[in-house]
């Protein structure tokens, strides 16, 4: 086999197994014991590829980035990924790999399959031998960590299933209707595989020369379980009287209806509630935004005009945050600080020579804070309070005096 994939799938096509044919007094060779490898492993990456998905199966995760002596440490915590040919790649034990410096401030990081030959042994003198005088005994079945300063072409993406079934009363035909849909439309035809690596993470550099994961993280390709999935998914398509499965007693729902109506009143009471929490809390957020940075752009207005005009965008942005009400919809509070957090990072970038190192070191990680939040986070209360962070963070932002204004 080479060092990047096996002979059976070339350009990932399609190809029939071949094995060894036994019978006495067969004189056994190197080619046939590769044969019986790789016919073996080709039968292995075949059904991994078409029955269980690219992508992460298990663990590796990136714990840590760091740049050393202007090269890049990427740590990697065990797991198992299958790549694109449906080859397994092992992770076994936490792992730090060194890659060269990017030039710019975001990576794409990418594992792909690789194998590393072991035990150089000498090679005997017979006829037909190998020309080397040695030869590996023993090869591994490792990775190589890679990186590409741009995203990736194309994502994996769920593939879409159409439900709408005209005659939905048979839940056999329903089945069978919906699986082969599904076939026709994403099974077929067979594509090549173009590149087998697998995407693995984000990361972008912080103006403190830090790296955070980057959003594009979320993008990963991750294997999921086929059986839990399709099964799930069905038992709800088709069961339409009682898809979530709840009883109520001994007697169904129907005798304890009134407990569950009880109930159901408490949880809209409940929701009602937090609902108007959340929505004061994201307001509140938009509003301190406008109070602290307005002070900060009278604060540096002539020591660091720059300064004061990019806390006037910011305090700008959050009035028309909160004439649009996006303080009223989750996902419109997160992108609408999402877009003020670029303005966030240009202003720690102008104040770099005109506030004083403590406190602007104290405004960045509150910066870098609030990156990591809008990544991992969709609950907007923890956006809130991540921002707030920023917004004290900013209101304890000093002059550096002994900057003399031109």
């Amino acid at each position: 086999m080479s060092q990047d994939q096996d002979s059976l799938n070339s350009e990932g096509e399609l190809s029939q197994f071949e094995k060894n044919k036994y019978f006495h007094g067969k004189l056994m060779t190197a080619r046939d014991m590769q044969t019986e490898q790789q016919y073996h492993a080709e039968r292995l990456h075949t059904l991994n590829r078409f029955a269980i998905g690219r992508g992460i199966l298990y663990g590796v995760e990136i714990s840590e980035v760091e740049e050393v002596d202007d090269e890049l440490e990427v740590t990697l915590e065990p797991g198992v990924v299958i790549d694109g040919y449906g080859r397994p790649i092992v992770i076994e034990h936490t792992t730090t790999k060194t890659l060269p410096s990017p030039s710019g401030d975001e990576i794409y990081l990418f594992l792909r399959y690789n194998e590393t030959e072991l035990e150089s042994v000498p090679v005997p003198e017979v006829r037909g031998a190998s020309d080397s005088e040695y030869m590996s005994n023993r090869t591994v079945e490792a990775f190589e960590l890679t990186y590409q300063e741009s995203p990736p072409e194309e994502y994996d993406e769920i593939s879409e299933v159409d439900t709408d079934i005209a005659d939905a009363g048979d839940d056999d035909k329903t089945l069978r209707a919906l699986a082969n849909r599904f076939h026709q439309r994403h099974r077929t035809p067979v594509e090549p595989v173009d590149d087998p690596s697998i995407f693995i993470g984000a990361f972008e550099r912080t103006r403190d020369g830090s790296w955070v994961k980057g959003g594009e993280t979320v993008r990963r390709n991750l294997v999921y379980d086929n059986d839990m999935l399709y099964a799930a998914l069905i038992q709800h398509i088709t069961d339409t009287e009682n898809p979530h499965n709840f009883t109520g007693g001994a007697g169904g729902v129907g005798g304890d209806m009134e407990e569950v109506e009880s109930i159901q009143r408490q949880v809209r009471t409940l929701t009602d509630q937090l609902d108007t929490v959340t929505s004061y809390l994201m307001r509140k957020s938009l509003k301190d935004k406008i109070r602290f940075f307005d002070d900060v752009s009278a604060r540096f207005d002539t020591h660091e005009p720059d300064a004061s005009r990019i806390s006037q965008e910011i305090v700008e942005k959050a009035k028309d945050g909160i004439r649009q009400g996006v303080h009223e919809d989750d996902e419109e509070f997160a992108d609408h600080v999402g877009e003020m957090l670029q303005l966030d990072i240009n202003l720690g970038e102008a104040l770099d020579e005109a506030a004083t190192e403590e406190s602007l070191e104290r405004y960045v990680k509150a910066v870098n804070r609030l990156q990591e939040t809008l990544v991992g986070e969709t609950d907007p209360i923890r956006i809130a309070e991540a921002q707030d962070a920023v917004c004290e963070a900013a209101d304890s932002l000093e002059v550096l005096y002994d900057i003399v204004p031109e």
